[in-house]
C-alpha cells in the first residue's frame, strides 16, 4: 500500500478552512459508504512538519430536524469515474493549530473542510478539483477523550446521517476506508462535514487517495 505524503502545509494568510456546520441532529439518512476497517492505519507519528498546518474548517448552521431529503443526502448521479491522486494527509487537527473536534454528541454540530480549494497547500498542487463529487480517503479518529464516532456526509447536508464511518473506544487509535459525497458549487469546493459524536473530544486525520467525477 502506498504510504501517505505531506504536502508543505496549506497556506496560511489568515485563511481558516476548517468551517463550521450545524445541521438537524440525525436524521433518516442513507448509509455513508464505508468499507474495509484499517485498524491503526496514519495514526502513526510523523517525522517532522516542515511547514505547520493551518486550520481548515468552517462553520455553518442549517435548518431544525426534518425527515425531507433524507435519501438525498448521500445521492450522486451518475455513473461517475475514480481519479486516483498520491495519497497526500489534507487534515490533521494534532498540528493544524485548531484543536481536535471538541464533542458534539446528538447535535447538528459539525466541521466542514473545502478539499478542492486549489490553494488548499501552500507550494503543492491540490489534486483534488473543486467540482468532485465524492471523496476516497482514509478516516483516522486518534486519542478520542470519550467512545464515540465520526460521521462525514456532504457539507451541503441539512441532516446528519445515522451512520457512522469510524467508531472508538476511549484513548484508541482507529482508521476507516470512506466514499462520502461532496458538496460543489457555490461555497463549496469538493466539500465534506465531519461530526464527533461522542461525548468528549478527538482528533482526526485525513488522508484522500481519489476523488470521483
Amino acid at each position: 500500500m502506498a504510504a501517505w505524503r505531506r504536502g508543505n502545509g496549506p497556506s496560511t494568510g489568515g485563511v481558516t478552512r476548517r468551517r463550521f456546520l450545524r445541521v438537524a441532529g440525525v436524521g433518516g439518512a442513507g448509509a455513508v459508504v464505508t468499507a474495509g476497517a484499517v485498524a491503526g492505519q496514519a495514526g502513526a507519528e510523523p517525522d517532522a512538519l516542515a511547514v505547520p498546518i493551518a486550520p481548515r474548517r468552517k462553520v455553518l448552521r442549517t435548518r431544525p430536524q426534518g425527515t425531507e431529503g433524507a435519501a438525498a443526502i448521500q445521492a450522486v448521479s451518475g455513473p461517475l469515474s475514480l481519479h486516483t491522486i498520491s495519497p497526500l494527509r489534507y487534515v490533521d487537527t494534532r498540528y493544524d493549530g485548531g484543536g481536535p473536534f471538541p464533542p458534539q454528541g446528538a447535535t447538528g454540530d459539525a466541521f466542514i473542510f473545502d478539499f478542492g480549494l486549489p490553494d488548499y497547500f501552500a507550494g503543492v498542487t491540490n489534486e483534488v478539483p473543486p467540482n468532485a463529487l465524492a471523496i476516497a480517503f482514509n478516516l483516522t479518529a486518534v486519542g478520542g477523550r470519550s467512545a464515540g464516532n465520526l460521521r462525514a456526509f456532504p457539507a451541503d447536508s441539512a441532516v446528519l446521517p445515522r451512520v457512522s464511518n469510524v467508531n472508538w473506544v476511549t484513548g484508541q487509535v482507529v482508521a476507516n476506508f470512506a466514499v462520502v459525497a461532496a458538496a460543489s458549487g457555490g461555497d463549496f469546493s469538493a466539500s465534506v462535514a465531519f461530526h464527533n459524536a461522542s461525548a468528549g473530544s478527538v482528533h482526526a486525520i485525513v488522508d484522500i487517495f481519489g476523488y470521483f467525477l
